[in-house]
């Protein structure tokens, strides 16, 4: 089969100043056979702040493990992905009988710019893995940096707060209830859950990775079989400001209108 390419691209008083808004350029490269199949889309900082210009820069580098430069670069990492893939696939499936192949292997990433105020600009990373098996894998995080400098910075503050606690029972609840704001009793969601004790959801362990700020609240987010199977997905939900502004951290707060 012929390979298919396609590429285009509360009031604070540190808050009189007026950071730039950063303008991003969108990089596209999608490109799938029998093999391998390979997408790529990242929101590329172009104007800016230069310290937060460059921290974005960075931080995609880091989570695609590259080295772009430009919004161009984009295809020349997608392509290197699909032969790396394809490589892959041959060394696995070849000696194989047709009937026993499970599919092209597949690699998709998604950066992209989640939410900009004056203050703070969140970025967000979805990827996704299938290299055989059931099922594939997906990865769901958001990064918040600070406009001022460019720097992440700790969000939570007093972390074992039984309040806390229970504002993270109540998005898991919320989450599972369809995001309504309709309350799924203790019982109904222990069937999604690792969890198999009413009691333990007063305990819900925090996110492995930190969670991000939205324009209107603190995203909390777990990934795959972090807290529940593989079935119930990739858990997550907002909080509010006005109701997680007591558990932040000063630093958060002053971001904050």
């Amino acid at each position: 089969m012929m390979a298919a390419a396609f590429i285009a691209c509360s009031h604070h008083v540190f808050a009189a100043k007026k950071f730039k808004s950063i303008e991003v350029e969108t990089a596209k490269f999608a490109k799938s056979d029998s093999t391998a199949e390979v997408s790529v889309l990242v929101q590329w900082p172009v104007k800016g702040d230069k310290a937060v210009v460059d921290s974005l820069r960075k931080h995609i580098n880091y989570l695609l493990c590259s080295e772009l430069n430009s919004p161009d670069d984009v295809k020349a990492y997608g392509e290197s992905l699909f032969e790396s893939l394809s490589i892959d696939w041959h060394s696995v499936y070849d000696e194989m009988p047709p009937e026993e192949r499970l599919g092209a292997f597949t690699k998709h990433h998604e950066i992209t710019m989640e939410a900009q105020t004056n203050n703070y600009i969140t970025y967000f990373y979805r990827t996704h893995e299938y290299q055989g098996g059931i099922h594939g894998f997906t990865t769901e995080v958001g990064f918040t940096f600070r406009k001022s400098d460019g720097k992440q910075i700790p969000l939570l503050a007093d972390t074992d707060s039984p309040e806390l606690a229970q504002l993270i029972k109540k998005g898991v609840k919320q989450f599972f209830a369809g995001g309504s704001e309709e309350e799924m009793n203790d019982e109904a969601v222990l069937e999604y859950l690792f969890i198999t004790d009413a009691e333990d959801l007063n305990r819900i362990p925090l996110p492995g990775n930190p969670p991000y700020l939205s324009k209107t609240g603190l995203v909390f987010l777990y990934t795959q079989y972090e807290i529940a199977p593989y079935s119930s997905g990739i858990i997550t939900f907002e909080v509010p400001f006005k109701d997680i502004m007591p558990f932040l951290t000063p630093e958060a707060k002053e971001l904050i209108p």
